[in-house]
């Protein structure tokens, strides 16, 4: 959800709890890049779990190797970046050296699971994920074409509610997918107490 409608309302959440004065400046761009690191972050947490649950040692030594060279393309990133564009270039310097480790651990994963048809990348994407697409997709598009920064209140109300509207079907969507997985974790809930 933080993918979905993060991008497209941290500027309305800047401005609504600083005032212009932050929001027009790098915090609400800085903010929304935020929001899609937090979704690198949980992606490279998942699939570095995962290589370092199986690996051998000598995978694991590789690993590392590569985690060297991937330290020092951050450092470079960063200058220039930091140079560049201030707080935003950090974030985008954090989240290159985030996706350079998911594609190491991804080409991993899918080594490790070459013999066997039953996995699918497609099937670690969380339930609902097009329905957040275009949430993403359609907010974002509001915000370009109702969002005034001049005329702010009247046109955030209007991106607001396509918002909420967008954010109430994907809750939706996603509930009635996932009820199957919520059950049973409230099950072996009940049975563990």
């Amino acid at each position: 959800m933080v993918m979905a409608f993060g991008p497209s309302y941290s500027y309305c959440l800047i401005r609504v709890l600083y005032g212009r004065k932050w929001s027009d400046g790098e915090a609400s761009t800085a903010l929304r890049c935020y929001c899609v690191y937090v979704i690198v972050l949980a992606m490279n947490g998942t699939s570095e779990a995962f290589l370092h649950a199986v690996a051998t040692e000598k995978q694991l030594k590789r690993s590392n190797d590569s985690l060297l060279l991937f330290s020092v393309i951050y450092i470079v990133l960063n200058v220039f970046l930091i140079r560049s564009a201030g707080g935003v270039g950090l974030i985008i310097a954090n989240s290159s050296n985030m996706i350079l480790r998911i594609v190491y651990s991804a080409v991993f994963i899918k080594h490790y699971f070459q013999d066997s048809s039953s996995f699918s990348f497609l099937h670690c994407l969380p339930s609902g994920w097009p329905v957040l697409l275009i949430s993403g997709a359609a907010t974002l598009i509001s915000e370009r074409l109702f969002l005034d920064h001049e005329n702010f209140w009247p046109t955030m109300s209007i991106h607001f509610f396509i918002g909420l509207v967008f954010f109430f079907v994907s809750s939706i969507v996603i509930y009635r997918r996932e009820r199957p997985f919520i059950s049973k974790i409230i099950r072996f809930r009940d049975h563990a107490d």
